[in-house]
């Protein structure tokens, strides 16, 4: 809760000018709306006297002040209108912004380990608590408070031994109302919780929809949803029958004092204490008040419900596992490329086997000169992915550092560092924008420059092709275009990147012999005069390469050119006898 409550306040202080008009009109509102029924008592004591031009007096003087006092509660309302819009909805504003500014600086294993359809659930929630449980603390707590002290002062000041009652009973009352809904939170988190479960098993089957298809798995997959949805169903019943039970035992309460104080009023009455308006006074009041509290605990539900379905993403805020730049990092300038692994360890977190570490990398060291074209090969697990990721800083290392041109990784800021490494992945990932938005990635980029790099990367022809050319949308993770195309189109970024050092991981898988062929020489253009890191099963890639590095189990078992590596009859020389056709048996893929 100290996290949903630090963000919320951050909210309001940036929005406390337009909080202290919504608390001082609905102070206003409150309290005249509580010292109203005053005038109606002299009004009814005024019906319970003969008629007389004195008594007419009294009657107009007090309908006088009940017109001022509701045209002053009609005025207060509106002002607090004018408050309330940037106050909640501008503050939901703000908390989207910090959800998504959240998001964005979490490591990149979050992401890994995290449903996209949950975690946009969480924050849609956290930012929509926000309007509930302002509406509760200025509605509900605030203006319940001030209501009890107003209430309570006009008992005392007409009868001391009704204000004791009174308030005895509103202890109880919100005692029970709080320490039930404390009590009952668990349940309500565990409600919120398994919503986005079914918030994530819909993401995953959605997305992967050309699997369930493919595979007629779509009665499989309705299982899945009907399992979570009838999970979410069962707690979703005993949190709301617990709720119910709640509003039994408000209720109760709430008839027991009308009637207690009601039994009471008739015996002053017969002790001739107790008038027609003080009748008037203490039924209204009393019938303000326990509409409000009655609100009160039925909406106090709403309070610890927006909490629960705030403390998911307030759990994500509390862990603190954010990407950071170090202090004093820069945006060094990457001129030449060279890239130094200097005796590298890392693990991903893999449990420790009789005390002993297992790491993927264990004291790695490999040189990358300037301008080099490197080809890393070898099995699936080897670590040649891994490298890649710690080369963009998406994983650190637990033991020793990367160093680009003399400077370590650390002292870069992480945006400058990663703006000056292409990469070219083996299966992009695609805006669901136009392919301009695609290729330029909000850089300012003249029509010219576009279509030059479209080019370059083969991919003018197809998109020329298009009804709407560069402003064509490519669907949810580019699902309109084919492998071969969002890998062109992952090319054509780098073209217009022109980063210093490059990263091609299986930058042709997806393209037919002939397309590739044709890309070839648009990829050996592109890192030319460029650090090129080439991760590749084709060996047509491979054979160009400066120097070929063998990995196995995250060591290097052997480097050197291709024929070198021939020679040595080694593992590359295997895995060169088992190709076919340019590929690598499916062995080594």
């Amino acid at each position: 809760m100290d996290i949903i409550l630090r963000e919320y306040w951050r909210v309001i202080w940036h929005r406390k000018w337009y909080f202290l008009l919504v608390v001082l009109a609905l102070s206003s509102a409150t309290a005249l709306d509580y010292i109203a029924p005053i005038f109606y008592k002299n009004i009814a004591d005024g019906f319970a006297l003969p008629f007389s031009q004195q008594t007419l007096t009294i009657l107009q003087d007090n309908f006088f002040w009940i017109a001022v006092f509701y045209a002053g509660i009609w005025l207060s309302w509106r002002l607090l209108e004018v408050g309330i819009i940037p106050l909640e909805a501008g503050g939901i504003n703000l908390l989207e912004k910090r959800c998504f500014d959240i998001f964005k600086k979490q490591k990149y294993d979050f992401f890994e380990n995290s449903f996209s359809g949950s975690l946009v659930k969480q924050a849609n929630r956290f930012s929509r608590a926000f309007e509930t449980i302002m509406d509760w603390f200025l509605f509900q707590f605030y203006a319940n408070i001030l209501a009890i002290t107003i209430a309570f002062t006009l008992f005392f000041q007409q009868q001391p031994e009704f204000a004791y009652y009174f308030l005895i009973w509103v202890v109880m009352f919100i005692t029970w109302s709080v320490g039930f809904s404390i009590w009952k939170l668990k349940f309500d988190k565990a409600v919120s919780e398994a919503d986005s479960t079914v918030g994530g098993a819909y993401s995953d089957a959605i997305t992967n929809m050309a699997i369930v298809k493919t595979f007629a798995l779509e009665q499989a997959e309705q299982g899945h949803i009907d399992r979570a949805a009838d999970d979410v169903y069962r707690k979703k019943k005993l949190a709301w029958i617990l709720m119910f039970f709640s509003f039994a035992v408000q209720a109760l309460m709430t008839f027991g004092i009308e009637l207690f104080l009601l039994d009471l009023m008739i015996e002053k009455w017969q002790a001739g204490d107790f008038s027609v308006g003080q009748f008037v006074l203490f039924q209204s009041l009393l019938l303000l008040l326990i509409h409000r509290l009655w609100e009160f605990g039925r909406n106090f539900r709403n309070f610890f419900t927006a909490l629960a379905d705030a403390s998911e993403m307030a759990d994500i805020i509390r862990a603190g596992e954010v990407e950071q730049d170090a202090a004093g990092a820069k945006a060094h300038k990457i001129t030449r490329g060279e890239i130094v692994f200097q005796d590298v360890s890392f693990s991903y977190g893999k449990q420790r086997e009789n005390g002993v570490g297992h790491n993927l990398f264990e004291q790695f060291s490999l040189k990358i000169q300037a301008g080099e074209k490197v080809a890393l090969v070898g099995q699936s697990g080897s670590g040649k992915t891994s490298l890649t990721k710690l080369l963009f800083r998406f994983f650190e290392p637990q033991a020793g550092q990367i160093v680009f041109d003399g400077v370590p990784a650390g002292e870069f800021t992480l945006a400058s560092l990663r703006q000056q490494i292409s990469l070219v992945p083996q299966q992009p990932e695609l805006f669901h924008r136009s392919l301009r938005d695609n290729i330029t990635l909000d850089k300012a980029v003249s029509e010219q420059r576009l279509e030059q790099v479209a080019e370059q990367s083969q991919s003018l022809a197809f998109i020329k092709d298009l009804p709407e050319q560069f402003d064509t949308l490519v669907g949810e993770r580019g699902v309109k275009l084919s492998g071969g195309e969002r890998q062109r189109v992952a090319v054509a970024r780098a073209f217009l990147e022109d980063a210093p050092i490059v990263v091609l991981d299986e930058a042709t898988s997806a393209l037919d012999s002939i397309t590739e062929q044709q890309i070839q020489d648009a990829i050996f253009e592109l890192i030319k005069d460029k650090t090129a890191i080439v991760i590749a099963h084709r060996l047509s890639t491979v054979l160009r390469m400066d120097r070929i590095i063998v990995m196995d189990k995250g060591r290097i078992i052997e480097q050197g050119n291709h024929q070198t590596l021939l020679a040595l009859k080694g593992k590359y020389f295997t895995m060169w006898q088992h190709q076919s056709g340019g590929f690598l048996h499916e062995a080594y893929q």
